[in-house]
């Protein structure tokens, strides 16, 4: 499947109080671990929604740029009025519909081999005849909870672009049709890691939670 990946990074951190881009996850800006962990997967080229500090983000998205591997960011003027403008500005840079869009959020750690679970998991049901031609959705789930990232396949693409504030955004998309949800089981909490506020982060000896240099 050829799968973009939309890396959403134009929040305002409001409620964090320093840019979550920028926070140190693995001694690395976290913005930089989100980009490496997709560069390792089959994810084929990656968009990054940059609004709110962009002049600080947008040195680490260029410097990300490997030989063979497609990376540039987009940037959402915006950005303040919600995460749904920052989805559609990303779709909207996509030269085409691809097969499958997969949308991250750069304060939702991610895993390539997550990643690469998803796809391969989207890939099955196509080869069954069942997936993709049905628009569907896949996700991880860790012991019944549901997480993230989430994978929509290409005959969603109208939908996404439809999304709003006032309906929930990408959420309105997952619930509109449950029986399209195909949920992956994912033995690993992190996929329900959401770092909104510094209550939320790691206790500082794993050497995370402070503002990258």
């Amino acid at each position: 499947m050829d799968v973009v990946a939309i890396l959403l990074a134009a929040g305002q951190s409001e409620r964090m109080g320093t840019p979550k881009a920028l926070l140190s996850w693995h001694g690395q800006p976290l913005l930089s671990h989100q980009l490496q962990q997709i560069q390792k997967s089959r994810v084929h080229e990656c968009f990054v929604v940059l609004g709110a500090g962009a002049d600080r983000l947008q040195p680490i998205v260029d410097r990300s740029i490997w030989p063979g591997w497609k990376s540039r960011a987009v940037h959402n003027p915006r950005h303040e009025e919600g995460k749904t403008t920052s989805v559609i500005a990303g779709l909207t840079a996509l030269p085409s519909p691809p097969d499958g869009v997969l949308v991250l959020a750069v304060d939702q750690p991610a895993d390539w081999r997550l990643l690469n679970a998803l796809i391969e998991a989207a890939e099955r049901e196509r080869d069954r005849g069942r997936a993709c031609a049905h628009a569907s959705v896949f996700l991880p789930m860790f012991r019944g909870r549901r997480g993230h990232p989430t994978l929509f396949c290409g005959s969603l693409f109208g939908e996404l672009m439809g999304i709003s504030e006032e309906s929930e955004g990408l959420k309105a998309v997952v619930r509109r049709s449950p029986e399209r949800v195909k949920a992956i089981e994912w033995d690993d909490p992190a996929v329900l890691i959401d770092l909104n506020t510094p209550f939320d982060l790691p206790a500082p000896p794993a050497g995370r939670g402070q503002i990258a240099p």
